[in-house]
Order: C-alpha cells, then structure tokens, then sequence
C-alpha cells in the first residue's frame, strides 16, 4: 500500500469508464412475458436505443439499429417516447422527428405522423387500436401548445391526432383502462408544478370523443399524479393530500376516491418527465411500490384491504420504472455496491437480472457505499444528505491529513440524489475524495413540508444547507476545511455559483449548465419551468428586484474561490449565454473563469467525448486549485 495525498491516489476508473461501456437504462416496461427499455448510450453519441429482453429465449436485442433514437422533447425533459402492448410498439424517433409503428413479429418501422420539427409527441399510451399522446405544438408565435390526442395507429394522422383535452398550460400522463373504454389524465395551469397543484380527470372515451368527463381530485395545494387502471376498472392515483405521496384508489362505479393507506412516507416522485413510474398493480388489492425510509428506498407490496407494507428481500437502495405483468413484477432498481440493473421476478422470490447499465466494475473492497447522514442548518432544522468516505485498498495518506470534500448537489431543485452505487461517485472516492451529497430543503422523499422549505426561498434555504453542510464535517475533524470544492448541474449548478458569490468556505466549484442569472431563467427558458421561478423565487416581473439579489451573475464582486464552467451550446434549458454572461462577468471583475462549451450538447451531456473531457478538465481543475497534498484522519462522523 503506497503512502499518497488525497486525491492523487491511483484509481481503476478513468473519466472514459464513466461513459464506454455505460449507459443510462429509463422507461423499463413489461408487455406479457417480455420486457422492454431505453438505453442511452455515450458510446453513440448519446442515443437511446429501444431493447427487449424475450422471456422465451432470454435473449436480450435491440428493436431498431443505430440512428433510430427513441426520446421525446416534450417539455424538453421527454418521457413516454415509446409504448408496448401486446408485441406492438409506437416509438417517437428524434432523427425522423415522427411517430413509427411496430408491429408484432416484424418490427418494420412504419410511420404513421407526417415530420415536423415544430409538433412533438410524448407521454405515449397504446391499449389495443387506441394510442393516447401528449402533442406540444410550436407551430404558434407564443408559446408551445400541449393537448391530449389520440392517433390513427394505420396514420397517416396529418393533423397531427384529434385533441381530446386542449385549453389547460399542460395536460400529462393519460392513462388508459385495460379495454381501452376510460381515460384518466393530469393536467394543470401555470405557475403551478405538477408537485404542486394539478387536477386528475378520468372520461369515456368513445368514437374518438370523451363523454362524461369527471374530476378525480382536484384540490388546490394538493398534488395527483401518477393514474393507472386496474384490470377490474379501478383507477389508482398518488396524491400528496396528506403532506406525503400516497395512494389513492377509486373503485369502478364509484364517484369517491380513498386512501388505501397513509404513512409518513413518499411513495412517488416528481413528476420531471412524461415516463416516470413509481407503482405496478399487481391485482385489484395489491401494488408494488417504493417507498424512502430514512434517507434510502425500500421496494414493497402494499395491501390496499389493510394499508400494511410488507417490504420486499432486495438490498437494493432505489427503485424506479415499477412494472407488472404476467404474474411477475419487474423494476430498475439501484444496488448499494454496483451499478443499476433491470430485474424482474415473482414477489417474494429472488429476481432474475436482465440487464445492467454499466459493464465497468468495481471490487468490494474499492465500493465507498452511501451513509445516510443529517445536520442542523442556520435555523436549527435537520437537513438530509448521503456522505461517501475515500476508500482505496492500494493508497492511504498520511496520519494528519484529512480528505478533501466534493460536495454535490441534484438538479431540478425539485429533486434528490440517491443513496445507489454511481460510478461517477466512486470515480472521486477511490482517488481519496470525500463526497457529500446534499438532499437540501426543496429537496423529495421527505414530505410536502421539506419540499416547500424551498417556496420563495431558492438560492437562500438550500444555500445554507450547502454551507452548513460542508462546514459541518470540516468543524467534526472529517474533511480538511482548507480542501472544499462543489459541483452540481442545472439548478445544482445554479447553488454552485451561489455558494462561491455568498461564502468563503469553498475553494472550487464546477457548474455544469448551471443558471446564473435567475431573470434570464424566468424570461428565456422553455415553456415547462417558464413560470417555475414564481414559486421559488417571487412572480416575475414583480420580483424582479429579488431576482437580482440572488443571481451570482450580480455578484461576481463578492465571489471566493476558482469557478471551472461546463455548458452545452444547445442547452434550451439553461441557455449558452448564462454561462457566457457569468464567465464575461468575473472576468471584467479580475476573476479567473474557465469556461468549456460542448458542440451540440443539450441540458445533461450525453456523448462519449463530452463526458471524457469534461471530468477530465473537472478533475485537473480540483488537482490544480486544491493542491491536493498532506495526511489523512478516518473519514467518518
């Protein structure tokens, strides 16, 4: 075992592990005894591949060869960009910018939507003939109109689909009953989220016309979410009425849902994309579900006649894309020591492993696991948050040195970060970082209470649970408070920059497409969070004077430490120029900036090259500001 500064030490992963051979594993979807996915893939230039996995033979093929791309673009963040029933699949392709069919046993892709770059499709459902979507129309000079449709699965579909549901700002996640005769749907209006009100619908849908339509909660503050219909006609829902996400059910020829149980505890997420899946019914009394305990998921079946949640024998640590079909339940789940996989199997059985998002392994002995970990911030309340200890079986420090901390902070800011293995975590523990992962108020999985913290308070509530985060474990003798950097994207990026411009305790931070001025965001970003800032900062323009206060872009006088930016030049998110304004900013006020711009990146880096080079500079930048030398203590609280 050498004797090396933290931070030095001698790591089996190089930043190109972290994109060949990886890949992003979304929208895992059982059909019979088949299973399907979406890949997304840096090796190809960040398309997502469809796959299944025939539960006859076991073999695992992709659908359609390479430049088919199944993602969709609405609300930028996509989801649903595909939908299976019975063998037969619809696929949004990006390249041709048109819906396809599939039809069992010959998978030759027929189109049935003409091509347009101006209408986008989403949220796909297929039940038999009836195909539901959700259509963004950018054809108008304001902006993008989203309406309910439903698609001639033969096409050619020239008008794009007959709209069910138009005159709501977003209509989302149509659900249709197992005969196809019922359709529920989520929709809401500006400047509300879909986590913070929406009313859930449900119709008869016949002829191609909805009849009898319905509200099936619709309370405002109250968040539904999620519809999903039974075999018998029951529709199933998760509302937030509670403070928590529960759920809910209302049985067929009922008027009045209910709480098939309520416990402090989130059994969904928020609803970022048109794909998302949090519950499978498993018959008319009974769901698989996930659900957070204690700063990690627990996988479990929920029994709707007693509330009771018998968790599931799986030591995973998170859960998505929960499915069921053919007497079996199928789940992404995240380990605690290796990489996502895509399992499926009989509840109360040990399930088989289909498919795993990473072929770069780390032995047991290299795997810093998450430890679920809380602190108090300024105000005296608990903040959430998953620490990860340097751990290398080849190298230590010396005695006196403690380990630099990386803290990282999610997107969204209406998100978390999972307690699962990511290579990218481990890529900077077995070099002899620290890593924190900051779960800061706003953050989810801990409750409507812990999520609001964050209304009016963006840029002020999570900042000081960064800083006193960090501060924390430097005050406890864990990390060396000398060797503090942070890195985070998108709104993660944005508590980047803010906490370089507000505090002195970080030396380095690196923002990946992180915002920087908070007017531009209300004025420039996509129709999806145009008006998301009203609930987290103040309504725009009215606030104008507080937005200001809170852009690091205002405030670049007052910035400490050395700021690497990371910014894709097709970000229609978090546009190029925020970060081109923030880097012209520090420089006009004697600041060192680096700035590196992908070509042809969006929001999130998805080529190989990108993802070598950004962690390459990313790295070279702590190595080279930090000085990365002197001795270690045990990191640990």
């Amino acid at each position: 075992m050498s004797t090396l500064p933290h931070g030095t030490w001698p790591s089996p992963l190089a930043p190109a592990d972290l994109a060949i051979g990886q890949v992003r594993i979304d929208e895992v979807r059982p059909d019979g005894p088949d299973t399907w996915w979406l890949e997304s893939r840096p090796s190809q230039e960040g398309r997502s591949a469809l796959v299944r996995h025939t539960g006859a033979s076991g073999t695992v093929a992709d659908v359609l060869p390479a430049p088919w791309n199944v993602r969709s673009r609405v609300h930028e963040y996509g989801g649903g960009a595909y939908a299976v029933d019975a063998g037969r699949v619809v696929v949004n392709d990006l390249t041709s910018r048109r819906l396809h069919r599939l039809d069992p046993g010959s998978f030759d892709p027929v189109a049935i939507t003409p091509q347009s770059a101006d209408v986008r499709f989403g949220g796909l459902e297929l039940r038999g003939e009836v195909l539901l979507a959700v259509r963004e129309d950018h054809r108008g000079s304001r902006e993008p109109v989203n309406t309910l449709v439903v698609l001639d699965l033969a096409g050619p579909n020239d008008d794009f689909g007959t709209a069910l549901v138009q005159g709501p700002d977003f209509v989302l996640r149509p659900a249709l009953s197992h005969d196809a005769s019922q359709v529920a749907w989520v929709e809401y209006d500006h400047p509300n989220m879909p986590w913070d009100t929406t009313r859930l619908k449900r119709a008869v849908l016949r002829n191609r016309r909805l009849h009898g339509i319905r509200s099936v909660a619709d309370t405002e503050g109250v968040s539904a979410v999620q519809p999903r219909w039974s075999a018998g006609g029951a529709l199933w829902f998760a509302t937030d009425e509670s403070g928590w996400w529960n759920l809910h059910r209302l049985p067929a020829g009922e008027d009045a849902p209910a709480a098939v149980h309520l416990h402090d505890q989130d059994l969904a997420s928020p609803q970022w994309t048109l794909g998302a899946v949090d519950y499978a019914i498993l018959d008319e009394e009974h769901a698989l579900v996930r659900r957070w305990v204690d700063g990690v998921a627990r996988l479990g079946v929920l029994d709707a006649r007693t509330g009771d949640i018998e968790d599931q024998p799986d030591d995973s640590v998170a859960f998505a894309h929960l499915g069921a079909a053919s007497g079996q339940g199928v789940v992404l789940r995240g380990p605690i020591d290796r990489s996502a996989e895509v399992a499926r199997g009989t509840v109360g059985e040990p399930w088989a492993v289909l498919a795993t998002s990473g072929s770069a392994a780390l032995a047991p002995e290299w795997v810093s696991p998450a430890e679920p970990t809380t602190w108090s911030n300024s105000l005296g309340q608990v903040v959430h948050g998953l620490l990860h200890c340097p751990r290398n079986p080849d190298a230590i420090a010396a005695d006196d040195q403690r380990p630099p901390l990386l803290v990282m902070i999610h997107g969204g800011p209406t998100s978390r970060a999972e307690a699962s293995f990511d290579l990218g975590t481990q890529f900077w523990t077995t070099r002899g970082f620290a890593v924190l992962q900051v779960n800061h108020g706003g953050s989810t999985g801990h409750g409507r209470d812990y999520r609001n913290r964050l209304r009016g308070q963006w840029g002020v509530v999570d900042n000081d649970d960064i800083v006193t985060g960090a501060s924390a474990l430097a005050a406890a003798g864990v990390v060396d408070p000398q060797h503090l950097a942070i890195r985070g994207g998108s709104a993660g990026g944005f508590a980047v920059l803010r906490a370089l411009t507000t505090s002195t305790v970080f030396a380095a931070g690196t923002s990946y497409f992180g915002v920087a001025d908070l007017a531009g965001l209300a004025t420039e970003t996509h129709k999806f969070e145009s008006r998301y800032c009203d609930g987290l900062v103040a309504p725009w323009p009215d606030g104008h004077a507080t937005y200001r206060d809170r852009s690091p872009l205002h405030h670049v006088a007052d910035l400490s430490g050395r700021v690497l930016l990371l910014q894709g030049s097709d970000d229609a998110v978090v546009p190029l120029a925020q970060a081109q304004d923030m880097a012209a900013a520090m420089r006009e006020a004697g600041h060192e900036v680096d700035l590196v711009v992908y070509d042809g990146e969006g929001h999130g880096f998805r080529r190989a090259d990108s993802i070598i080079d950004s962690l390459t500079q990313e790295l070279a930048f702590y190595i080279g500001v930090l000085g990365l030398e002197g001795p270690d203590l045990p990191c640990g609280p």
